[in-house]
């Protein structure tokens, strides 16, 4: 009643308002010769009630302009050859893997700066020692010391590059990658000038160095002068941080690399502070130049850990552990009211009842629909995690999924994603997954279908194409329900899911042998469904809980085939389908060979609309990810 009358008085008002309008517009001109239906008409103003067009003309100006500039011919070409350059990657070479080649291109343009800003510039040394320190040392000791911030700021998970631009942190490792290795060699060129300069042997006129040692000797190690001893301890635990890093060393032997990378971290920062404080170079700012580095890196870890706390609240959220097949494991975590994340993102997460205190990246596999404007409710994110049975956190998990009991995690995130793009603004949509990387498009998928089925503002995609390439047919049930829950949502002919496996399936003789192993195991008295005292899982138990029955009832948007995908005739087909009009958005997430494949057909189509094509598609989009950085 309250709500009803408050309106009704609302109501009274404007057409109270109206009539003064009115009765001054009667005033203002002649009415005797009105009819009575025209005397009538002036009484009721019909702009009142109309639609009001002056707000929107500020934002439908630039977006008129934006789609007539992207109409553009040479506007389209100009795009697609930036996006050829930052598309295309070089294969890789072993266990070496080369960034894209804009990032290539981005960072050699640094190194060769710095590098011949440094190098060209003579003489490199002093006549004598104590004239002052060599000038080669000390340009390369400078830039070094301008590059250090940018090392942390790449390097932080939750960073202020990010804030700002909105690329992630796994996007910018890259760069934290590539600018510690320019760092050290700046480092190792402040470095050999001393060494070569302090060959000189030091003078004996004082009487303190009898021996007569060489200068840098006698320096560093009979007057202990803390930078050259505090130097030589930073550049250790630096040499550790970028070799040590290494692909194969961080792959093979990950959680012990996570802490002694991060033990080196902190022991350099601690030498190379007492270095630059030390160098007396505070009228070059050095010292001051590492409190505001500090203050940079520490407030990105504060605002880590505040949002850490802000999202998972003062009781965690809870999770369950199933058994899937392919060594594979399936998480639902409960999550807290407010707790929201978007297809592609990834998490962080520490299982209290596992492993504590390891923080293991994870890409969520659903993305449950939220109105951008809402506050999200309490949802189920569901994780799929491949797992070895018999080290690291393998043997933790199975043990919660054999007991069926729940742990508490924390979830750091989300992180990623697409963060400045928007797939449902193209027409065509192909989604592109190896092995496990279907957790980042399934999400996606998901956040399609639902945006769809809502008819959401700004959605104009018109069909989904799904290729997934997996080692064998068990695991298509990793994701079947989800799979089926989601193309409910929409048309038949809206998703289209190709299913590729790329091993033969399993001989009929092998099972046998192998169940009829499992039979004699479980004669034997003591045999259990549970861990070993290693931590290692029976084979019993892996095997009855991995042969999970997959749907037998044909789907038609769903096909399966034999042998990997070749993906650059997908992606032609996807292009060549399309008309001139319509955009073709990419996503992927597989391994190296995998990405680097889609990157290289996806560059080769900018290639063709930078040369002139005039048939398919001529705005193409690509976002990817991979398993590791």
């Amino acid at each position: 009643m309250i709500a009803s009358s408050s309106s009704s008085s609302t109501l009274v008002r404007v057409v109270r308002a109206g009539a003064q309008g009115a009765a001054l517009l009667w005033r203002r001109h002649d009415t005797s010769s009105f009819t009575p239906a025209e005397k009538a008409e002036i009484l009721i103003d019909p702009y009142n009630e109309s639609p009001k067009y002056l707000a929107t003309y500020p934002a439908r100006i630039p977006s008129s302009l934006g789609r007539r500039v992207a109409a553009n011919r040479f506007v389209s070409r100009f795009r697609a050859g930036v996006r050829w350059i930052a598309c295309s990657q070089p294969r890789t070479i072993g266990w070496i893997r080369f960034p894209t080649t804009g990032t290539i291109l981005l960072i050699a343009s640094l190194w060769i700066f710095i590098l011949v800003r440094s190098l060209s510039m003579r003489p490199y040394y002093r006549s004598r020692w104590n004239v002052g320190s060599p000038p080669l040392a000390i340009r390369t000791g400078l830039f070094a010391l301008g590059v250090f911030p940018f090392i942390l700021a790449f390097g932080a998970k939750w960073n202020w590059v990010t804030f700002v631009t909105g690329y992630s942190h796994e996007k910018l490792q890259v760069l934290h990658q590539w600018l510690s290795h320019l760092f050290l060699i700046l480092s190792l060129l402040h470095t050999f000038p001393f060494v070569v300069a302090g060959r000189e042997i030091r003078p004996n006129t004082d009487g303190k160095n009898p021996h007569l040692y060489s200068q840098i000797y006698y320096s560093g190690w009979v007057a202990h002068k803390v930078y050259y001893w505090s130097g030589v301890a930073a550049l250790i635990p630096l040499a550790w941080l970028c070799w040590g890093s290494a692909t194969p060393i961080r792959n093979r032997f990950y959680e012990i690399f996570k802490y002694l990378h991060f033990v080196s971290a902190i022991l350099f920062s601690a030498f190379f502070y007492i270095h630059c404080n030390r160098v007396r170079f505070l009228l070059l700012g050095s010292w001051h130049y590492l409190w505001a580095t500090a203050i940079l890196y520490l407030s990105s870890v504060v605002m880590r850990f505040a949002l850490l706390f802000v999202r998972n609240g003062i009781a965690m959220p809870k999770a369950t552990v199933e058994l899937l097949p392919e060594s594979t494991v399936r998480v639902l975590i409960a999550c807290p009211p407010g707790h929201r994340w978007k297809g592609g993102q990834h998490v962080f997460l520490n299982f209290i009842k596992a492993k504590p205190l390891e923080s293991h990246p994870v890409t969520v596999a659903n993305a449950p629909w939220l109105h951008p404007n809402a506050k999200a409710g309490a949802r189920t994110m569901m994780i799929l995690l491949r797992i070895s049975p018999r080290s690291g956190l393998g043997p933790a998990l199975l043990e919660l999924a054999s007991h069926g009991t729940s742990t508490p995690v924390l979830i750091d995130g989300p992180y990623g994603g697409l963060m400045t793009s928007d797939l449902g603004v193209n027409e065509h949509v192909v989604l592109l997954a190896g092995g496990s990387g279907v957790s980042f498009i399934s999400s996606i998928l998901q956040d399609l279908c639902e945006r769809r089925a809502r008819k959401f503002e700004g959605i104009r995609t018109k069909k989904v194409e799904v290729h997934w390439a997996v080692k064998n047919d068990e695991a298509r049930a990793w994701l079947d329900d989800h799979f089926v829950s989601v193309v409910a949502l929409v048309p038949d002919d809206f998703v289209r899911i190709h299913f590729y496996v790329t091993k033969s399936a399993i001989i009929q003789d092998v099972v046998e042998a192998t169940a009829a192993a499992v039979a004699v195991v479980e004669e034997k008295p003591n045999a259990q469904e549970s861990l070993t005292s290693k931590g290692s899982i029976t084979s019993a138990y892996i095997l009855k809980h991995s042969q999970q029955p997959l749907s037998s009832t044909p789907q038609p948007w769903f096909a399966t085939h034999r042998g990997r995908p070749d993906l650059p005739a997908v992606l032609e087909k996807a292009f060549t389908s399309c008309s001139t009009t319509e955009a073709v958005g990419i996503a992927s997430c597989g391994p190296a060979e995998f990405t680097t494949a889609v990157r290289n057909a996806v560059a080769h189509r900018q290639k063709q609309i930078l040369l002139g094509a005039s048939t398919g598609a001529q705005e193409v989009e690509l976002h990817t990810e991979e398993f590791d950085w």
